[in-house]
């Protein structure tokens, strides 16, 4: 497992001399491509992010039809306290 390290910066020299350094001491750096800048949206202050839209969602069709569970059904049973 590789562990991963976000890094701001503000001027573009820190990432041509970050690129630098990562070549000498043995890791990569990785910029966030623009979709996945745009797919990030905020809603009351809170950052969501926007789903995947190649992901095949017919097992999940499969699994709840006809079982009639609306998301209030699900969030009351998936929130109750065990007695």
């Amino acid at each position: 497992m590789m562990n991963e390290v976000i890094v701001r910066y503000k001027n573009r020299k820190v990432l041509k001399a970050l690129t630098a350094l990562g070549e000498y001491l043995g890791f990569t750096v990785d910029e966030p491509k623009k979709d996945q800048q745009s797919r990030t949206y905020l809603i009351n202050g809170v950052p969501v992010e926007s789903g995947d839209p190649s992901i095949d969602m017919h097992a999940l069709h499969t699994i709840f039809t006809g079982t009639h569970i609306d998301a209030k059904t699900l969030r009351e049973s998936a929130w109750r306290r065990k007695e």
